[in-house]
């Protein structure tokens, strides 16, 4: 019998449970490829904390050679560069193409710097990662007083990062200021975490501009239409979500902002060999929020089809939850929480995120950090 090939292209939060299942029980005549651009595949949950110094780097990376080891498959470095979906090819930067009978896409996205001119060559997108940490560390060496750091976008991440940027660097005299732009804060939550988060922004000294949206990125300063310029030393870009742009000429289906199109199953509407979860994957009939939350939930139900697929049996679908829970680092050991139109926050909640991000960290470890 030959030999059959699954190929999951990213090492994102549904790939690594994918990864999980396989090594408790393989596929029976299937070769597992996993391509990542990144040997440890870092957990999103836990980087605001990174970011703020509640955590070592290491306890928030997924050590993906190992879990490929521990799943039999075999890992390959590289970078996704396009597809062939007739000839059931994934292309790559640094290798000849992969054939692939199964396809799974968990390649996540960037940050939309398209949109801002200037702001793809002067500012730092909080995607991919792996990257980003790398950065990072390169702008906490270097770090002065009187300098300025700006995080452009309100919503979680926005917010998340610039407390980080606060309490990591306020002491040494940097200035945070958080531009959150026309949506303003926290605009998906309810008011009351809104009111809490601005609380906890002005009680961290982060500087908060609002209302107009960033018009040009140049080298020292954020520029808007109407409003004055913000001068800055660093920008960190936290806004909205962006489509690889090798999903352009995939073949594949895609939503008006580039993202693939997915059926409830996970798989693409027009290839039924080619699933995705995540950032990546647009679902129908409605889009959810680019929320690692959603990846997370994904994986099982994706691990499931993709041995289903093999098998020749039917599919699951997958049911979003209608409400989540969104627990939010304040950056100093405390926390904001909210679902279900509750909102909470202080020690306990930063406690309970630590418990929850540890215990998802272990799965995928081997052991808790």
């Amino acid at each position: 019998m030959t030999e059959r090939n699954l190929v999951l292209a990213g090492g994102g939060h549904a790939h690594v449970e994918v990864l999980r299942q396989l090594a408790a029980r393989p596929i029976a005549g299937w070769r597992v490829v996993l391509v990542t651009r990144e040997v440890f595949s870092p957990y999103s949950g836990m980087l605001p904390g990174v970011a703020a110094g509640l955590y070592r780097p290491e306890q928030a990376l997924i050590d993906t050679r190992a879990l490929a080891a521990r799943a039999g498959a075999t890992l390959v470095v590289d970078r996704v560069t396009g597809l062939d979906p007739d000839a059931r090819l994934l292309r790559r930067a640094e290798g000849a193409p992969l054939p692939y009978d199964l396809l799974s896409i968990d390649t996540g996205a960037t940050p939309d710097t398209s949109r801002v001119p200037g702001a793809a060559e002067h500012a730092v997108p909080l995607k991919p990662i792996d990257s980003l940490l790398a950065r990072l560390d390169g702008l906490f060496a270097q770090a002065e007083g009187g300098q300025t750091v700006a995080v452009v976008g309100g919503g979680a991440a926005g917010c998340e990062m610039a407390l980080a940027m606060a309490a990591r660097l306020g002491p040494r005299g940097v200035r945070v200021v958080l531009v959150a732009g026309v949506g303003g804060v926290l605009p998906r939550l309810p008011e009351p975490a809104v009111r809490r988060m601005t609380q906890a922004l002005a009680e961290r000294g982060v500087t908060l501009r609002a209302g107009e949206d960033v018009a040009q990125v140049t080298a020292t300063a954020l520029h808007f239409a109407k409003a004055p310029p913000v001068a800055a030393d660093v920008v960190l870009w936290a806004t909205g979500a962006a489509a690889a742009p090798w999903l352009e000429e995939s073949g594949l289906r895609r939503d008006a902002r580039g993202f693939m199109l997915v059926e409830s199953t996970l798989q693409a509407v027009n290839r039924p060999e080619v699933f995705a979860a995540g950032d990546v994957a647009s679902l129908l009939p409605e889009p959810l929020p680019k929320a690692g939350v959603f990846a997370v939930r994904q994986g099982p139900v994706l691990a499931q089809n993709l041995r289903a697929a093999a098998e020749g049996r039917s599919l699951t679908r997958y049911e979003p939850q209608k409400d989540w829970l969104v627990l939010l680092s304040l950056g100093d050991g405390r926390a904001i929480g909210t679902r279900n139109g509750l909102v909470f926050s202080g020690r306990w909640v930063w406690w309970w995120k630590d418990w929850i991000d540890r215990r998802f960290m272990a799965r995928y470890q081997g052991a808790a950090s």
